[in-house]
């Protein structure tokens, strides 16, 4: 026989009030993940930087000789291993970066709920790559996820992250457009080629060191939301 007096049987599909409801853990994982990607992903182009210019030599060798010299081929194998490791690296960063920061907004949104998120969900795996929105989406995405989880309190700006990443990728980007323009590159172009990826390695440099402080400060301020 049921107590008449006790509190009724609570309902099995009745959603657990908001202030009850449990904090999520923070991605702690994936963030130490994504920071170690991104210092591997710094440490590739800053040594194809450094290569550039003998590389750029040999794949000339390899153009105009029948038959290159062990040295030539030496610094063409090691042009293709660099340019595998970047692309093995940065896909990883892509995927470990992006579940980071997807688990990073879901979070800011339970412990911020009534915060405006300026985009959805979605864009944290598109923003990335989309053209023309690219330039700025992945920005608005990290300020907000952020600014949600320190509870709106003031943190640095992200100016010298996105201006350094987007330096780097638009160099990055002008570089392999020279290389690829001739069969045989003038010394000139060679050089400027070389140049272009020096200042490609610094910029990413600087957006890497931006980038380990930002996630670590995410990662603060999801443990101090969790208490």
């Amino acid at each position: 026989m049921s107590n008449p007096y006790g509190s009724p049987p609570p309902f099995p599909n009745q959603p657990v009030p908001a202030p009850y409801q449990q904090v999520p853990t923070g991605p702690r994982g994936l963030a130490t993940a994504s920071i170690w990607l991104a210092i591997a992903l710094t440490a590739v182009v800053v040594i194809t930087a450094a290569v550039s210019y003998p590389v750029s030599v040999a794949v000339n060798d390899t153009m105009l000789s029948a038959t290159p010299s062990t040295s030539t081929l030496i610094w063409v194998g090691a042009s293709v291993a660099l340019g595998l490791a970047l692309f093995a690296v940065l896909i990883s960063l892509y995927i470990v970066g992006c579940l980071w920061l997807l688990r990073s907004y879901d979070f800011a949104r339970v412990v911020n709920p009534t915060f405006h998120m300026r985009r959805s969900r979605a864009w944290v795996w598109l923003g990335w790559w989309v053209p023309i929105v690219s330039l700025w989406f992945p920005l608005q995405v990290v300020d907000d996820v952020r600014r949600a989880t320190a509870n709106n309190q003031p943190r640095p700006s992200l100016a010298i992250w996105w201006t350094a990443w987007l330096v780097a990728i638009l160099s990055t980007n002008l570089s392999g457009k020279i290389f690829n323009s001739e069969d045989v590159l003038s010394r000139d172009a060679i050089i400027i080629v070389a140049m272009i990826d020096a200042l490609s390695a610094i910029a990413l440099v600087i957006a890497c060191v931006s980038w380990i402080s930002i996630i670590r400060g995410i990662t603060r301020d999801q443990e101090a939301a969790r208490g």
